[in-house]
């Protein structure tokens, strides 16, 4: 779902809350000037259930939207503040908006690596199978056997000509397969450290705007770790939540001892004092800009290190084509002779 657009809505929403406007009347208002997208049909049918009389929390359930969102929606009704939870709503997912943007872009760059590897080679084995075998023919009619070592037979076969292409095609699948499988990016995420900063500045960000919508910090662990559920930090946000509910005071108490969660970030949240929305504020802020710099610099030094590599595979593939090219341009200057 496209995150930039749903925070759109809900800043013109929050906006007209403010101005009196009931939520199903400016819902009506705004899916009327938005394309046809799912977001708009499970808007439209939010709008015509709380025109029904439903509340917020019953109204969303069931609707393909973001469950981070129904539960903010619900924490808003509960809290009589939809048009702050709403504007806090829009903050958060125009950052995750920024954040998943970047990450697109940076997971585009292998996927292109890999199609070019694929096309380039792909003409080169088309090449080979055509011109390679009467290469050779015409080569060894005019020089007779001229001893080549028996490796070099290796390369007279088709497979060694389409290799390549099913290495590029192997990666391609495998690389798509990791994007497409949320079990698989959950394990990467905490494989890669800027991947593992990303993740980290979500948690972060999530929990502020849960806090700053009115949720005590109990409640919003809890919430939070029914989210992560699957994830790596999974068994840290349930130990707090457990910790927070028998009694600790502070989110830098119950922290102690987390085994995937770096003290370093806890220690961030704690400088926040007993303003814990605050504490969490500066760690999103922190480990976004760490996520950033992580990804700016692995853009400069992949796309280098990665053109390199299929050079280096390319050049290897191309070296007995160009033995053979040498015998023939050899064999036509000593008839020119």
């Amino acid at each position: 779902m496209n995150t930039d657009e749903l925070a759109f809505v809900n800043r013109q929403l929050a906006g007209m809350l403010k101005a009196g406007i009931p939520m199903e009347s400016g819902l009506k208002k705004i899916t009327e000037s938005m394309t046809d997208s799912k977001l708009k049909a499970q808007l439209n049918q939010l709008g015509s259930r709380l025109e029904k009389g439903q509340l917020v929390d019953k109204a969303v359930v069931d609707l393909d939207l973001p469950e981070t969102y129904k539960r903010l929606l619900a924490l808003g009704q509960a809290s009589q503040s939809m048009p702050k939870v709403l504007i806090c709503v829009a903050d958060y997912y125009e950052r995750i908006g920024t954040l998943a943007t970047r990450l697109r872009g940076l997971a585009v760059y292998p996927m292109l690596i890999l199609i070019c590897g694929i096309i380039v080679s792909g003409l080169m084995a088309y090449l080979s199978v055509v011109l390679k075998n009467d290469l050779v023919s015409i080569t060894q009619t005019a020089e007779g056997d001229t001893g080549r070592a028996p490796w070099f037979s290796i390369y007279g076969s088709v497979w060694f000509s389409v290799f390549p292409m099913f290495v590029f095609a192997a990666g391609l699948g495998v690389y798509s397969f990791i994007l497409r499988s949320q079990k698989m990016r959950k394990y990467f995420s905490w494989k890669i450290p800027m991947l593992r900063d990303v993740a980290l500045a979500q948690y972060a960000s999530l929990t502020e705007v849960l806090l700053s919508s009115g949720a005590p910090l109990p409640e919003v662990m809890k919430m939070v770790s029914k989210l992560e559920n699957g994830s790596e930090m999974e068994a840290d946000l349930k130990k707090i939540e457990q910790r927070l509910s028998e009694g600790q005071a502070s989110y830098e108490a119950a922290s102690r001892g987390c085994k995937t969660i770096p003290g370093f970030f806890n220690w961030i949240v704690s400088q926040g004092g007993e303003d814990v929305a605050t504490g969490f504020s500066h760690a999103r802020s922190i480990y976004s800009g760490r996520a950033e710099n992580k990804i700016q610099a692995f853009l400069h030094c992949f796309l280098p290190i990665n053109i390199l590599l299929i050079g280096i595979l390319l050049l290897g593939f191309c070296l007995p084509h160009l033995a053979i090219l040498t015998d023939l341009l050899n064999m036509i200057e000593q008839l020119g002779m």
